[in-house]
């Protein structure tokens, strides 16, 4: 695997800065989260905790990427090999060789020790099952011809005997629709997005980073990791991912509720229906000049250490 990633570096590397064709680059993402009219307010706290911040984005100019994702600036410099993590809310950055990221990163998201007692107590009569697979489907998105690979996430756990019948304790569905590789030679964009894609993946290791995070969580690895793995694993560009979750047992749950109090609303849940689903895709992607400036840190920005930039960033920020 090292020898082929060996081999495959210093060709993206020659085509990355072979500035005669080169073009710069946009992707915006656009997110909307539907809960379950049937569900009304049980979801209604989930579902806006879900809500999407500021936004997912991408842009490149020549050797440079900025990318935006929620409340937090990643400026990447792929020639020095640097990255520069801005928090607009705090007005701080910090810049530090892209090699490092995975160590500082995985510094800097702890979990306390209490809560990955808790994660572990809970985790431990749960079991998981994952399955992918391309469904064979294609459809056009922003021009752009892509196909669709299927994950599951099956979530078994322990259930009262009346709710047995439902089956699962949990679903997770995701529907990731990358573009064909052969649009990276037709589509300008998607080539250079393809090109980030790949040295983001070689350079910051970003499954090294999961899987560090998702150890301090306990059982949480076994249930997301091989979900994360294989969506990061390849460098296509993502143009569009729908997730639902489905929580069978609910409709149970509804029935019982309703039964034992006369003044509690019917609630008809459909225990095959998702109660919450996720679409985030694409709404701009385009190859329009991208200003200089954008890579540039504002003057009255304070530098900081980058772990405690991350810890920063990640705290809740009121909605």
């Amino acid at each position: 695997m090292k020898s082929g990633r060996k081999c495959i570096i210093p060709i993206a590397l020659a085509l990355w800065t072979a500035q005669a064709i080169r073009a710069d680059a946009t992707i915006r993402y656009q997110t909307e989260v539907k809960p379950s009219a049937a569900l009304g307010p049980l979801t209604e706290t989930f579902a806006k905790a879900m809500q999407p911040g500021p936004g997912l984005s991408v842009q490149i100019k020549g050797s440079q990427a900025y990318a935006t994702s929620d409340n937090l600036i990643r400026i990447f410099d792929f020639g020095k090999q640097t990255i520069t993590l801005a928090d607009p809310a705090h007005k701080t950055y910090a810049t530090f060789p892209m090699s490092q990221f995975e160590e500082i990163a995985g510094a800097a998201i702890q979990l306390p020790p209490e809560q990955a007692q808790a994660a572990e107590h809970a985790m431990a009569s749960i079991k998981s099952h994952f399955d992918s697979r391309m469904t064979g489907k294609t459809a056009e998105i922003q021009g752009v011809q892509a196909e669709e690979r299927q994950l599951t996430v099956t979530i078994d756990m322990p259930m009262p005997a009346e709710m047995s019948s439902t089956g699962s304790g949990a679903r997770i569905v995701m529907h990731i629709w990358t573009a064909k590789k052969e649009e990276a030679l037709r589509v300008p964009a998607i080539r250079e997005l393809t090109l980030y894609n790949a040295w983001q993946r070689y350079v910051m290791n970003p499954v090294g980073l999961l899987q560090k995070v998702a150890g301090k969580a306990p059982g949480m690895s076994g249930m997301l990791m091989p979900a994360l793995e294989e969506t990061y694993k390849n460098p296509a560009v993502i143009l569009r991912t729908q997730i639902e979750v489905y929580l069978p047992f609910l409709a149970t749950l509804a029935k019982q509720m309703a039964g034992q109090s006369q003044a509690a609303p019917a609630i008809n849940v459909d225990p095959d229906a998702p109660v919450i689903e996720m679409t985030q895709e694409v709404a701009e992607l385009s190859t329009a000049p991208v200003d200089a400036s954008l890579f540039e840190i504002p003057k009255d920005y304070a530098a900081v250490p980058a772990g405690d930039l991350i810890r920063d960033a990640l705290r809740p920020q009121p909605k």
